[in-house]
């Protein structure tokens, strides 16, 4: 007996663990609000954070022609707003000793880069959908401001993805 409450734990404790990264694929993706697939005007607004990224983002949003874009919230169904946010997490610091054995202390900023698209209803102010993309990491800024571009792109093709009713699977 003892033996099956022990094999009943671990089924309960494994299988979610064990099932979690293959599903992971199979998540039917949630539909967007309505609000969102129906709307014809929208604002655009910059959340700060790179003004680059936002200039992508204003040109993809214009170039697929979904939504007619306003130049002020009040005329408009939606406020669609992109930010580029870095999250500080404290710093990381290591040590190295060269050829001579003496040791070397570094330490250097933990950053979190983040591009994020956010919906809002123009009239209630509502929140409706928002999504994250985490540029890769680049040395270099040119590679940096390469991977932003990337992740603001990769934005507004999942938000098409999504308006347009496909039901795919995440990845």
């Amino acid at each position: 007996m003892r033996q099956l409450g022990i094999a009943l734990c671990l089924c309960v404790f494994l299988t979610p663990n064990a099932t979690k990264a293959k599903d992971k694929k199979n998540v039917p993706l949630a539909p967007l609000p309505a609000v969102v697939v129906n709307a014809k005007k929208i604002y655009l607004s910059n959340g700060g954070g790179s003004s680059m990224a936002y200039d992508v983002f204003y040109i993809v949003m214009k170039e697929w022609g979904k939504y007619e874009i306003v130049g002020s919230p009040e005329g408009a169904d939606l406020i669609v707003e992109l930010a580029y946010r870095v999250e500080r997490d404290g710093s990381r610091v290591g040590s190295s000793t060269d050829t001579t054995n003496t040791t070397h202390i570094n330490s250097a900023e933990k950053v979190d880069p983040q591009v994020v698209l956010t919906i809002y209803d123009a009239k209630s102010k509502t929140l409706l959908w928002s999504e994250s993309e985490r540029p890769r990491s680049a040395r270099r800024k040119k590679n940096r401001d390469k991977e932003t571009v990337n992740s603001t792109q990769r934005l507004v093709a999942e938000l098409k993805r999504r308006v347009s009713g496909h039901s795919g699977h995440l990845n």
